[in-house]
């Protein structure tokens, strides 16, 4: 009964844990509480760690899905190799380390939620390579339409002036 009153407390808790300071709190917490040797502590050490990993898997869920949406506009936000499967464990190290590795004021970042962590994060560390196929259209179109293109640098006609030499 003790721990279903625990687990319930702490997922009351944890409705609010939607800034990156909440959750890395409950991160940050959750080994000290394994190597206590009251149970209590050893149960909501178990139950915070299930809690981040539902809360990574749904937040890996929602962001392949929006990616994939992304990917058939044309736009991915990120691109995973054929090696990596963002699925819970991943994202939950993703975000640590991506909280870790930002450089902004600590109150800024705090107050970010840890589904904008997450996506900078994955952004990141998965970048997609520049679409060459589009590219390459829009250097046709930009050439078709005599605009000259930020990739492609205007090309300039030879001067028919002869370069001085220097008298001595």
């Amino acid at each position: 009964m003790r721990i279903l009153l625990i687990s319930f407390l702490f997922f009351c808790h944890c409705i609010h844990a939607d800034t990156i300071k909440n959750y890395m709190n409950i991160a940050d917490n959750i080994p000290q509480m394994e190597v206590k040797a009251d149970p209590q502590a050893q149960a909501w050490a178990r139950s915070a760690r299930h809690v981040l990993t539902i809360t990574c898997e749904s937040i890996a869920e929602t962001m392949i899905q929006a990616n994939e949406i992304a990917k058939n506009h044309g736009t991915p936000i990120f691109c995973l190799p054929p090696s990596v499967q963002l699925n819970a464990p991943t994202l939950c190290g993703l975000i640590q380390q991506t909280y870790k590795e930002i450089s902004s004021q600590q109150s800024d970042k705090d107050a970010m939620t840890v589904s904008q962590i997450a996506w900078l994060g994955a952004s990141k560390q998965y970048p997609c390579q520049q679409n060459t196929a589009a590219k390459n259209e829009m250097l046709h179109v930009s050439a078709a339409l005599g605009q000259p293109s930020a990739a492609q640098p205007p090309v300039t006609q030879p001067s028919t002036e002869q370069p001085a030499t220097a008298q001595h």
